[in-house]
Formats: structure tokens, sequence, C-alpha cells
């Protein structure tokens, strides 16, 4: 998905995976991904503002900026000329240039990053190692490698920055093919009560709006 921001979640590892795959995964890792998941858990809702920096290997880069809304299980992103809602029934993914929506059942993936989820994925689906801290702006960060143990995705690693109050500030996907993408949180907002109809489309808001329904 997009993010959706989204927001796909290995130690620097190029070479060969070790076979004991139990080493890779590090206590000191596990207590800094368990402090991240319990403080999302604990916003009754969650309100982001943030910056896509994709990095090519033949050295060009594009930045996107976005927002997206959580609520428990539901959200709502902003990314360019898409918008997508998703109410944990159906998925709206409004294309704004076409002036189209497409509604689709929503079927989670246990795997799949969401915007729901992208913060607290990580215990079942990687294996964790802790990297040295570093900045980022001037908030001193720990960082954390996250490694898929599915070997089919794009991608072979995830690096997270992770801030004294146990915030997210950066998360950095290595794609397999060279590309790199660079997720920076902007800001957050955690007091906004949303209200539940935030998270489904609303068609009169959008004259002429083209819909495309392949709920089953």
């Amino acid at each position: 998905m997009v993010l959706v921001v989204f927001f796909s979640f290995l130690l620097s590892l190029v070479g060969t995976q070790p076979n004991n795959s139990k080493n890779l995964n590090d206590p000191n890792a596990k207590l800094i991904l368990d402090a991240v998941t319990k403080t999302y858990k604990s916003y009754p809702s969650i309100q982001v503002t943030f910056t896509i920096l994709t990095e090519y290997p033949q050295g060009k880069s594009s930045t996107q900026n976005g927002q997206v809304l959580i609520k428990g299980d539901k959200y709502k992103l902003l990314l360019g000329n898409q918008e997508v809602y998703c109410d944990k029934s159906s998925i709206w993914t409004f294309l704004k240039d076409i002036n189209e929506v497409q509604i689709n059942d929503y079927e989670p993936s246990q795997t799949e990053i969401t915007p729901a989820n992208m913060f607290t994925i990580y215990h079942s689906d990687f294996y964790y190692q802790q990297n040295t801290n570093e900045n980022i702006g001037n908030v001193s960060c720990k960082t954390v490698d996250l490694m898929p143990k599915d070997k089919t995705k794009p991608y072979f690693k995830i690096r997270l920055w992770v801030d004294a109050k146990n915030n997210i500030k950066q998360l950095k996907m290595f794609d397999k093919n060279g590309t790199r993408y660079i997720y920076k949180v902007n800001t957050m907002n955690t007091s906004q009560k949303l209200d539940d109809a935030t998270f489904i489309f609303d068609a009169k808001k959008h004259p002429g709006v083209h819909v495309e329904d392949l709920r089953m």
C-alpha cells in the first residue's frame, strides 16, 4: 500500500543470513519496540504530517508530503492526488486528478503494513537488532533495524529512529533494487478527537465523482 502510510517494516546484512535466526533477535531492541507499541496504543487517535523522500540508485530523488489520521484500525491518508479512507469494513481510494473513487472490501493481510498497524507490527513479522544512536535534527534517537522473516518481500531492511518519548521520528526502508524510502514525521497530534465519519468517503462532497464499487 501507499505508506498505507501506509505506513514495511534486517541488521545491516547484505550478505548471507545466519542459519540460527534466533540470534537476530536482540533483547534491547525488543525493549524499545515494546515501549513504542505501548505508547502508540495509549493514544485514542493520532494525526501525523510526514515527508517521504525517495532515493533512487541512479542518484535522483523525489519528495512528497502527506498526512495520516488514525483511530484504532481506522485511518485516512492524504498523499499527493490520492486520498484513502478505511473504516475497517471498506477502503475508498479517491483519485482527485480524475475525480474517481474506487471502493474495495477491507481485507487486511497480517503482514501488510498500513497506517493502522505501522507502529505495532514489528514483533511477529520481523527479526530485530538495536543499532547505534543517531540524531534526527537536534533530537537524540535510538535506532532499531528490522528484518522481514518473509524473504519474498521487496525490501531487506527497515530502520527506525525512536525518540526519548518512544515516538517514531523516522523510518527508512531499504529495497532490494537499491531504492531507499525515508519517512520523516514532521508533526504529531494525539489530542484531537476524530469522528468515525472522518474515515468514510462522502461522495456528496465531491460533485460528479465517478464511483467504482468493487466490493463483493
